[in-house]
């Protein structure tokens, strides 16, 4: 097995040490605004949360399975931001390492490199076999770490398709949602550029959004 897949699979208690990437943190320009943005040096979970993972904090989160996700493996789904922040303080606790939701800016410069990248694994325009998108033609999500195609630089995977990701910030002023960043599998290539936003209620349950840790170093 591909060492890359190998690390897809582990699950386990807490998260592995080997699951989190380092990032030095530096200075870019967020992709949508041009807003010159510094970021400080963060770790990073290679993958989103799986089921597996986020039911050893809420295990009756079991039944919320459905079509989209039903796999051990697969990405958590039908979670709002308010439960991905509930899991992240449970991480905390378990790991005695402060655990959080990225901000959208550590979250683009992870993806992009620093700014260099338009799409996690480069310049080349996406193909079916870079990222789960509606391209793909899946139609639901997929064990995190199949797109090895896709897969960043620096080891992260599923930065885009397969399901948006919670971020920590406010969509607009206004104040309307948080920050979803990534595509997930029912959205066309478009949503796939490391530039990309959207944002939702973070009140909201849906089929095609999890999340994925941070930590602070």
């Amino acid at each position: 097995m591909d060492a890359r897949r190998a690390g897809a699979e582990k699950g386990g208690k807490a998260m592995s040490e080997d699951n989190f990437i380092r990032f030095e943190g530096g200075t870019f320009k967020l992709g949508e605004t041009g807003e010159t943005i510094k970021v400080r040096a963060f770790e990073m979970c290679r993958f989103p949360v799986t089921n597996s993972e986020y039911e050893e904090f809420d295990p009756s989160h079991r039944v919320k399975r459905n079509k989209y996700s039903d796999q051990d493996n697969q990405p958590v789904v039908n979670v709002s931001w308010k439960d991905a922040i509930k899991y992240c303080q449970w991480l905390s606790e378990e790991t005695g390492k402060a655990c959080r939701l990225p901000t959208e800016a550590e979250w683009e410069y992870a993806a992009s490199g620093g700014g260099k990248r338009k799409y996690p694994w480069g310049d080349e325009e996406p193909t079916p076999e870079h990222a789960n998108s509606a391209a793909s033609k899946v139609g639901r999500t997929t064990p995190v770490g199949s797109y090895p195609l896709g897969m960043t630089l620096e080891g992260l995977f599923d930065m885009a398709g397969n399901v948006w990701e919670w971020c920590e910030d406010w969509y607009s002023s206004c104040e309307i949602g948080r920050v979803v960043r990534g595509g997930s599998f029912g959205y066309g290539p478009g949503s796939l550029r490391c530039a990309n936003r959207d944002g939702d209620d973070p009140r909201n349950h849906d089929g095609g959004l999890g999340f994925r840790v941070v930590r602070g170093v």
